[in-house]
């Protein structure tokens, strides 16, 4: 604005001699022409002024020129930006610590066994003794099939039973006197011979009724279906009064019985996470041989943020699926409160590596390019450089760096979103601080 001002009255300024000096100039001029002839006066005025036009436009394009000059000169130099300070950012060496890695993983609980309840026999549903999601023991009556056919059924057993046993008393009551009367010469060889066939017959007829009697007995016995394991029954799949069919290819389905307590919990560890067990000499492909420390698997269900659960490790399958480059590892859980449910998804995590030495950066300063991680460091000269890292588990929320940084490297981590590499900053030291331990237990 000052500048703007004294441009202005400078260029009145120059106006305003302008104005005078030609002023003066013609009034000389007429003074001198009127005491003169008039013809002659009137050849110098025409003279002069064809002079002081001619000065006139000499002269005022000059200063012209020299007040745009002036004026650019002025405006470029009040015009040019002044270049900003660089941005300020905090930086940290990343945090050492000696720590327990864990790896997580997602699994799903399934219980130990799991058992379809069928029938054994063919007849009609006469009793259901149980109620629908209910715990059963083992052994306990489930289901009742009409009994009547099959008590008759045993009691003809007993009788064909019955009257075997007598026919081979008098089989061997004949075979006994024969051999008597051979003795004396009475009976010949030929009779003692099929006196003993008949006594062999019957004897074999005896275990046949005795092995009747024993299939009519189990028959009776599957009438009442228990419950082959304690756990979680289901609903009765068929009502009373329903035909149910036996057999081993069409036995109607009843109920299913799953175990609660404990039960298994299985997830799949990727192949890269496996070699560097298999390294670290964690696993040996037998759960048996591991350290005591690694076999603890803690587990938190969805929704919570905490690993509540605690079970073991408990078994590492023998081979890796083709399929997805895995391999199937079971963890067992007791449950006493009979929370966890078959089939429910659950994260977990255990240690195979140990206590060591980690780097640790906050999560927020990392950054992503497409696939890849990076942060950002300051060297000695404040200037910004990109680093890609390799990341590993959160740990009281801050990230394992588990490559790409070294423990001198001066990590931003505050202000990441404001510069870019390459670019100088202000660099303020900052420190790491780590999390309550009691977070991630």
């Amino acid at each position: 604005m000052i500048l703007q001002s004294f441009i202005s009255e400078y260029r009145n300024l120059l106006k305003e001699l302008w104005d005078t000096y030609t002023g003066i100039q013609n009034e000389q001029k007429l003074s001198r022409v009127s005491e003169q002839k008039p013809e002659m006066s009137n050849q110098l005025n025409n003279r002069q002024k064809y002079y002081w036009k001619a000065r006139k436009e000499t002269i005022l394009p000059v200063v012209l020129v020299g007040l745009m000059a002036l004026l650019s000169a002025c405006s470029s130099s009040s015009s040019q930006p002044q270049a900003p300070p660089p941005p300020t950012v905090s930086v940290s060496t990343p945090l050492e610590e000696e720590i327990t890695r864990y790896d997580e993983f997602t699994g799903r609980f399934r219980a130990i066994e799991r058992v379809e309840v069928r029938a054994r026999i063919n007849g009609y549903l006469d009793e259901i003794r149980f109620t629908d999601g209910e715990m059963v023991e083992k052994g306990e009556v489930l289901f009742v099939i009409d009994q009547r056919p099959y008590r008759i059924a045993l009691e003809q057993a007993h009788a064909d039973l019955d009257n075997a046993r007598t026919r081979f008393e008098l089989a061997k009551k004949e075979l006994e006197r024969a051999q008597d009367l051979r003795s004396t010469g009475a009976v010949s060889q030929e009779l003692i011979d099929r006196r003993n066939q008949e006594y062999l017959s019957a004897e074999a007829a005896v275990s046949s009724a005795e092995a009747s009697v024993h299939s009519a007995e189990l028959d009776l016995e599957y009438t009442e279906v228990k419950a082959p394991v304690s756990g979680k029954i289901s609903e009765n799949f068929v009502s009373t009064g329903n035909l149910v069919s036996g057999g081993l290819s069409s036995a109607t389905l009843l109920t299913r019985i799953v175990s609660l307590d404990p039960i298994y919990f299985t997830f799949e560890a990727s192949e890269d996470k496996l070699i560097r067990y298999m390294k670290g000499g964690s696993f040996k492909g037998n759960v048996t041989t591991t350290r005591e420390s690694f076999q603890t698997v803690k587990a938190r269900l969805l929704g919570e943020e905490q690993f509540t659960y605690e079970g073991n490790l408990d078994f590492i399958d023998n081979e890796i699926d083709h399929s997805t480059g895995t391999l199937r590892v079971r963890a067992v859980f007791p449950n006493n409160d009979l929370l966890l449910t078959p089939g429910m998804f659950a994260k977990a995590r255990f240690s195979a590596t140990g206590r060591h030495r980690e780097l640790l950066v906050p999560d927020k300063a990392i950054g992503s390019d497409q696939a890849q991680r990076y942060v950002l460091t300051v060297d000695d000269s404040s200037k910004v450089s990109r680093k890609f890292v390799k990341t590993g588990t959160l740990h009281n929320d801050l990230r394992i760096i588990e490559e790409g940084l070294s423990k001198k490297d001066r990590v931003i981590v505050n202000g990441l979103g404001k510069v870019q590499p390459g670019q100088k900053v202000t660099a303020n030291q900052d420190n790491i601080a780590l999390a309550e331990e009691e977070h991630q237990q």
